[in-house]
């Protein structure tokens, strides 16, 4: 018995493994084109759900195209209806695992083709040199570890059959049924996968173990299931994440029920039609068309009601999109997704931007400390997102397009530093003379970071320009009022340092508002190589004598120095 546990064990385990490394391999080798294939098949409802079921189809993981799902809707891509009918056809996808357990699992000869796959797959991904072909071996592997896992399965079920039978042949009742629904939940929640799910229940009831009644009942209980891990993803998510997880969880609750329904249907029809021998008597072929059929009722059910819940939906979570200052685009789900990660960072910096300039525009000192106090948390944030990113296997030009987000959040947190300097004295407005020099300059400056808020272009040069010559007059007057001594010296030294951060604030604006529309430019693919020999020829002719990315430290010693 222990060594029957034993195995069963390592079988699940070995499937699961399979899945992960199939799945991972086949995102990984699709790299960004799986992104675009989404986006361009989404355009309609009909379209979005086309494009869930073949996508979830081909990579065998629905919360890979979740995710993505949830990516888009985060940048505006997607709307919710089209986003929901993505989640719809990603469910149905998810029913094709349980057609390759049924039909091809079973009969597959582990020794003549699962394991050599395992390791060609293997030796592939460790000789390729390019991340593509290991990315094809890693798939590779996993598919041949998906079928070494269900052979495991039923060895452990077929040597020892009397010892896992604790249901009897025709039992089928209210409470059995419960118990199996509650069964497949549990099962889906605790491995996280519903293929893992679908693979053990089959594997129980072909080996007849389990009635194929009540392992009908189990399988609605793993559909049921995988809302486990949507709600699990909606903890600490945006708003769009949370309501396209709780589509998610719409669609599985009205699809169990309809499968609960059907219920007497397969104890009926589908038992005669097994024990009648149709199909080879393969009962795990019966379950997969209960899966697949209770699902598509699902999506036909969903065609009148999808428009209310997308409607209900859009009315949730509103109290948190309100929040002034809060990361709106990022989402830890995407994560695993690095393009559509790059596009939720781009949107992120592009709203943090545009808070910087509010910030810096607030005349109200004790208010806009706090901001800003509250602004480098949030940056910090969005710093911690993109390193986990990193971690993540990507192509060249998106750690780039990472490389420039990261560098244009540190553009955004070294002004806001100087701004908070600029706030914490109160010597300007105590000092009439002060203010009387510095009127002009403020308005100057007001005017050149309001103009940052437009798309980036080399016209606003001349904004910085104007401002450095401003800054270049209060320098003069500041120096004439030295000489007069009619201005305090702790106060002139005070003037010189706020005229440094000005000039430096706007210039490290200019340069962030640069950054976002060149990473704009990289994340279009038709223009990522030439994208990338402007960003390099600009970051090496633009450095300003080498000072622009100099630290605080130094800044604020060269701006005390007038």
């Amino acid at each position: 018995m222990i060594i029957a546990i034993g195995t069963l064990l390592g079988g699940i385990g070995l499937f699961l493994l399979g899945m992960l490394h199939l799945t991972d391999g086949l995102k990984q080798s699709a790299g960004e084109k799986l992104e675009h294939y989404l986006y361009a098949g989404t355009n309609t409802k009909t379209r979005g759900f086309i494009s869930g079921f073949t996508l979830t189809s081909l990579v065998q993981s629905s919360s890979v195209v979740t995710v993505a799902t949830i990516g888009f809707a985060n940048a505006g891509l997607l709307t919710m209806g089209q986003s929901a009918w993505v989640v719809f056809g990603s469910n149905v996808g998810t029913t094709m695992t349980g057609w390759i357990v049924a039909l091809i699992g079973f009969k597959v000869k582990v020794e003549i083709f699962a394991l050599p796959l395992v390791g060609i797959g293997a030796f592939l991904h460790i000789l390729s040199q390019g991340a593509r072909l290991k990315a094809v071996g890693s798939a590779l592997a996993g598919f041949g570890l998906l079928f070494v896992g269900l052979d495991l399965l039923q060895s452990a079920l077929a040597d020892h059959q009397g010892s896992f039978a604790f249901v009897d042949a025709g039992t089928f009742d209210t409470y059995h049924v419960m118990m199996f629904i509650g069964l497949g939940i549990v099962m889906t929640a605790v491995m996280q996968s519903s293929s893992a799910s679908m693979a053990m229940i089959l594997t129980l009831v072909n080996a007849g173990t389990v009635p194929l009644e009540l392992g009908a009942a189990a399988v609605i209980g793993a559909n049921v299931g995988t809302t486990s891990t949507a709600l699990l993803a909606t903890i600490g998510a945006t708003p769009n994440a949370k309501r396209v997880a709780w589509a998610h969880v719409i669609f599985n609750l009205v699809a169990g029920t309809a499968a609960l329904l059907l219920l007497p249907l397969v104890s009926e029809v589908f038992s005669e039609a097994y024990e009648q021998k149709l199909m080879g008597g393969n009962a795990a072929f019966w379950l997969a068309v209960y899966h697949s059929l209770f699902n598509v009722i699902g999506v036909l059910l969903m065609i009148p009601l999808e428009p209310k819940i997308s409607h209900f939906l859009r009315k949730r979570f509103i109290s948190e999109q309100r929040e002034p200052l809060r990361l709106r685009y990022v989402d830890k789900t995407t994560l695993t997704m690095p393009p559509v990660a790059a596009q939720s960072i781009l949107l992120e910096l592009k709203n943090l931007h545009s808070m910087t300039i509010s910030i810096l525009q607030n005349t109200d000192k004790k208010l806009a400390l706090k901001e800003v106090d509250q602004m480098e948390r949030l940056l910090a944030k969005l710093d911690d997102f993109v390193i986990q990113l990193f971690r993540q296997p990507m192509a060249d030009e998106l750690a780039h397009v990472l490389n420039l987000e990261i560098k244009c959040s540190q553009n955004l947190s070294n002004l806001l530093f100087m701004d908070r300097d600029i706030c914490k004295s109160e010597k300007l407005d105590e000092d009439p003379k002060l203010l009387e020099i510095f009127d002009p300059l403020l308005g100057s400056y007001n005017l050149a970071i309001e103009h940052f808020r437009e798309p980036y272009s080399k016209a606003l040069s001349k904004d910085v320009s104007q401002l450095v010559s401003v800054v270049d007059e209060t320098n003069e007057k500041l120096l004439k009022h030295i000489k007069s001594a009619s201005v305090s010296g702790a106060n002139i030294q005070f003037a010189f340092n706020v005229l440094g951060h000005y000039k430096r604030i706007v210039k490290l604006l200019a340069k962030a508002s640069r950054r976002i529309a060149e990473i704009e430019k990289l994340l279009r693919p038709s223009d990522i190589e030439e994208a990338i020999q402007e960003t390099i020829s600009e970051e090496t002719t633009s450095k300003e004598a080498g000072n622009e990315d100099a630290s605080i430290k130094d800044e604020k010693y060269a701006s005390t120095q007038g």
